[in-house]
């Protein structure tokens, strides 16, 4: 029986004008159903023309022409096709395909690690996903009431509130929202920072028509929701920072964010891409270690949960671009009057501790502090009930 071939393709798509937003999304849900499922893939692969954001190119490698006939048959394949159809130029043409073969054997990429099915959401909870701007935001989504939203840090995802959510849910219409570029965001375009990040969400609310949100972020989170509140005052009504040092004016006159050795090394260009790839469980066990006073947290249900995000294609890429935008998020920061709505900042006693509130002395003028005795850096995963109790208080009925 003669071996087959690896097939490769080069394809292509362009929006109808007006549909660029509605493509993404569709092309996003047929790259991230294929690195799941599709068992034959080596390598898929879509970019955007920088000068043509209505132009999508795929660069495609399959193990063999049955492969390749697998996932042309496969629904998410079918799917994308039939959505396609009213998003592109020419309907009765939607993809522009050329067929080559490969000089040299293909190296696979590693998307089945990377592409587990996701963790299930807490019961009365829900995946979902919204095309925002150049990106697709995944959020869970669950309870009833006035809204509140979570965000997370690194190296976590939605999934570090899971044990929150439940409570908060019994009051509030709550959402645990993946910053663009990772958990099962997208990264779209545009800087990964938390400027870019604090504008995804303002319009993630208006889309979603939430009117007025409380907040709470952890780590990132906590400076994206800072940097929201600034941004667009309408939108958050209470915020709470948890283990995070918001960067502004103060940040660059004081001492409270003298970063760590790998605030310094993540802001470095591409080097710690190259040196962590394929590395991830190892880099990120340190930080799960190191920054945890709790023993078995996060746990390993936790931890699997967070290598499956981390490791997908460019995932720590942009959680290194938060670091190498904390200049933007500075100047963000430094354009804005104080905080003037109430602001709870929690830190843990083994890690920041009460350096959450110091660092906003000068930047929120209804402030209150608080630190969890006993707790490191993962608040809502090491003192769920707590953090949930501090919030449900301090966001109301």
């Amino acid at each position: 029986m003669a071996v087959q071939q690896a097939v490769q393709l080069v394809v292509e798509v362009r929006a109808r004008p007006g549909c660029q937003q509605a493509l993404r999304a569709a092309i996003d849900r047929l790259v991230e159903a294929t690195h799941r499922i599709d068992r034959g893939v080596v390598r898929f692969e879509v970019g955007v023309d920088p000068a043509d954001d209505a132009r999508y190119v795929g660069y495609e490698i399959w193990a063999s022409q049955d492969a390749l006939d697998l996932h042309a048959g496969q629904p998410h394949t079918r799917q994308f096709l039939a959505d396609a159809r009213g998003l592109v130029r020419d309907a009765d043409a939607p993809l522009q395909v050329t067929r080559w073969r490969p000089l040299d054997a293909p190296v696979p990429a590693d998307y089945r690690l990377a592409s587990a099915p996701p963790a299930p959401p807490p019961d009365g909870f829900a995946h979902r996903t919204a095309a925002i701007d150049d990106t697709t935001l995944h959020y869970v989504i669950g309870g009833s009431g006035d809204p509140v939203v979570l965000l997370h840090g690194f190296p976590n995802t939605w999934y570090a509130w899971r044990e929150v959510m439940p409570a908060l849910a019994e009051r509030h219409t709550v959402l645990a929202v993946d910053l663009r570029g990772l958990g099962d965001s997208t990264s779209g375009d545009k800087p990964n920072d938390v400027p870019t990040s604090a504008d995804d969400l303002h319009r993630l609310v208006r889309h979603l028509d939430l009117g007025q949100a409380a907040v709470a972020g952890q780590d990132w989170g906590g400076s994206t929701g800072f940097a929201w509140a600034l941004g667009h005052p309408g939108d958050v009504r209470r915020l709470a920072v948890l283990e995070a040092l918001p960067a502004g004016p103060w940040t660059a006159a004081g001492t409270a964010r003298e970063g760590p050795w790998f605030a310094a090394f993540h802001q470095i260009p591409s080097l710690p891409e190259r040196l962590v790839a394929g590395r991830e469980p190892d880099y990120l066990d340190w930080f799960y270690t190191a920054f945890s006073a709790t023993p078995g947290v996060p746990s390993p249900d936790a931890v699997a949960e967070y290598l499956r995000c981390y490791r997908r294609p460019g995932a720590m890429s942009s959680a290194f671009d938060r670091y190498r935008g904390v200049g933007r998020e500075i100047a963000h920061n430094t354009a804005k009057p104080a905080l003037t709505i109430p602001v709870l900042a929690v830190g843990g006693a083994q890690v920041f501790g009460a350096a959450v509130a110091d660092n906003l002395r000068t930047a929120a003028d209804d402030l209150r502090g608080e630190v969890l005795d006993g707790s490191g850096h993962y608040l809502s995963e090491e003192r769920p009930g707590d953090v949930a109790a501090l919030l449900l208080d301090f966001f109301g009925n």
